[in-house]
């Protein structure tokens, strides 16, 4: 036990020392501060879904941002009571022992990765439809034609790849014994009682308490365990989503010199102008989208993989501490796609003022804003602009 003890501080010396401080100041404002943004996000994936499903907006690339938004509202839905109550200690910590709590917080683990892991699998389709309709717009029809099934086969497929994940964590329970006055309820399920003081009324209490731990099937297959959930769950997602928006930009950006050169030999007239502003934009929504998510699942992955490959205590001393900042990043990145629609797209603001502000308020809005980009225009590897009569110009990726 020494000699482990002794090992770890060698190899980990900086997990036990600032990262031990960042740890303990980052639990004081976690709870709150995901309170916060799970609110927000449920208002705004709700008002997403709401606004990509009207009718003037019901694209194929829209569909799979709608499914997005409801992926990202069951993440937000299934953590709002878990950080209320410990945002504002709703609930004590015998409370928290009971055999439904438990079994709430076992069940809260499992949706929560579960929607996420969905959220994953969309956004790399994401990627991928836009891939194939700026770089291969051949092929656009054929893979458009199975959106559908594309969305369905991710809240599917999701749980199937979780299945690891769910036999990690199990309810157990064991006995405890608690201090209480023979008048004063004890949550739980109370087995025996030890009367101490007859006078007083204290007594001992024994009681079977219900708790959240590693499964036994964690514990044998632990480095299978991490290995699986950090490539095929994190890193391989970050990987193919970094590929298809590499050429994505690779694509546009090829695009940009063409029209560069034409500007140069005056063949370029103000509308192609506009259009290649506007794929400008879709760029740098791009790379936003892309930086976004890799802030939020890259060190995840990395550091499970870290967990497989060093010892096992890297996971408990270092991995475990950031857990906290972890879920907030994860958080974050489910509640934020509003802003970017809302600052990239005009057509998806002013579908949004049209279903919920007055009119007085889109007046206003309309006149500070008829400056801004029209929209995105969709350019192939060749430069040419691809036929958007049936899709959206608003898009995340």
């Amino acid at each position: 036990m020494d000699e482990s003890m002794m090992n770890n501080t060698i190899e980990f010396p900086f997990c036990q020392n600032e990262l031990d401080d960042f740890h303990t100041f980052f639990n004081r404002i976690h709870f709150k501060l995901s309170l916060c943004i799970c609110i927000f996000g449920c208002i705004t994936n709700i008002l997403n879904f709401i606004v990509l499903t009207r009718k003037e907006l019901r694209t194929h690339i829209n569909y799979i941002l709608a499914a997005l938004a409801v992926s990202d509202f069951l993440v937000m839905l299934v953590y709002v009571p878990y950080a209320f109550d410990y945002a504002f200690n709703l609930n004590t910590r015998l409370d928290r022992l009971t055999y439904t709590y438990a079994h709430y917080v076992y069940t809260h683990a499992m949706l929560s990765q579960t929607a996420h892991t969905v959220s994953i699998f969309l956004t790399i389709i994401l990627a991928l439809w836009r891939y194939v309709s700026v770089c291969h717009p051949n092929r656009k029809n054929f893979i458009m034609k199975r959106t559908m099934w594309a969305i369905a086969a991710s809240y599917v497929i999701s749980p199937i790849i979780c299945m690891p994940y769910y036999m990690t964590l199990g309810v157990f329970n064991s006995d405890m014994y608690v201090y209480a006055y023979n008048n004063t309820e004890v949550k739980g399920n109370v087995t025996d009682v030890l009367l101490i003081n007859d006078e007083t009324g204290l007594e001992i209490r024994k009681v079977t308490k219900y708790y959240v731990h590693t499964s036994k099937f964690y514990v044998q297959h632990d480095k299978a365990f991490l290995w699986v959930y950090s490539v095929i769950i994190k890193l391989l997602p970050c990987i193919l989503l970094t590929y298809f928006s590499l050429q994505l930009i690779r694509a546009l950006y090829e695009a940009k010199k063409r029209k560069e050169k034409l500007i140069g030999n005056h063949q370029m007239s103000e509308k192609l102008l506009t259009k290649k502003k506007q794929a400008d934009r879709t760029t740098r929504m791009l790379i936003a989208v892309l930086l976004l998510f890799l802030i939020t699942e890259f060190p995840q992955g990395v550091a499970g993989l870290l967990s497989a490959v060093l010892h096992h205590d890297f996971y408990l001393y270092c991995y475990q501490k950031l857990g906290d900042l972890m879920d907030f990043l994860a958080l974050l990145n489910s509640s934020i796609n509003f802003i970017l629609y809302c600052s990239m797209s005009r057509q998806f603001r002013e579908t949004f003022a049209l279903i919920f502000l007055p009119r007085w308020l889109r007046k206003i809005t309309k006149r500070f804003g008829n400056g801004s980009s029209q929209g995105f225009v969709e350019m192939d590897s060749n430069g040419r602009q691809i036929d958007t009569m049936h899709e959206t110009q608003m898009t995340q990726l």
